[in-house]
């Protein structure tokens, strides 16, 4: 069983890397960067969240440590600017069930990470979340423009509800969190992303009414 949630969250965990290797050379794509902007976008989008996690948590990246991490990363990005340059059609379903994989173990690493460094429940909400949106937040940056997560995703949410079950399950048994994790994140993650779903915002912007007038 140990063996078996290992092995399912790193599955998720390299797809999700890739995954979101995709969307940062999308973004960089829209944003008319050359081949070297594109690879740095696709690398900071999969893997910037965990080395803002690493360095909070003042650990060696695990980009560094793992030089597939770095590899799974530019092979994503490299694909992606190929793919798009040559205009090539590509299944943007699995990319969007590996994204959903992808969050879901990003959440987990975070959180089991937070949980192995004697941090509570706020400390694996907190780095679930940094984990799985901040090479998003780092990528819409770059981009000149609103984090995504900020006005028009459930990420964060799906990610720090996957990383409160991971914490909650820990004590039970690390598969369990794993996969409880894993499993919560995603399916947050893939309603919203199937109804379009968004938090509550303020109906209208005052401030922008009264300049108008």
């Amino acid at each position: 069983m140990e063996f078996d949630a290992a092995t399912l969250v790193g599955a998720f965990d390299r797809a999700g890397i890739v995954a979101f290797a995709f969307s940062g050379v999308e973004v960089g794509v829209r944003r008319n960067l050359d081949v070297f902007g594109l690879l740095v976008m696709g690398v900071v989008t999969a893997t910037g969240g965990g080395v803002m996690r690493d360095v909070i948590l003042d650990r060696l990246p695990l980009i560094l440590a793992h030089p597939d991490y770095l590899a799974w990363a530019v092979g994503g990005a490299t694909a992606a600017a190929v793919l798009i340059w040559r205009r090539a059609r590509y299944p943007r379903f699995v990319l969007r069930v590996a994204e959903a994989g992808g969050l879901g173990a990003f959440a987990v690493a975070g959180a089991l990470a937070a949980v192995g460094a004697g941090l509570g429940w706020s400390g694996a909400m907190l780095l679930a979340i940094v984990t799985a949106v901040g090479g998003g937040v780092i990528r819409d940056l770059l981009a000149d423009r609103v984090p995504v997560v900020l006005h028009s995703e459930v990420n964060a949410t799906a990610a720090g509800i996957g990383g409160l079950a991971s914490w909650a399950a820990y004590d039970q048994s690390t598969s369990l969190a794993a996969l409880l994790g894993l499993s919560a994140a995603a399916l947050v993650y893939s309603a919203g992303a199937a109804f379009d779903l968004r938090l509550p915002r303020p109906a209208g912007d005052s401030r922008a009414r009264r300049s108008k007038a």
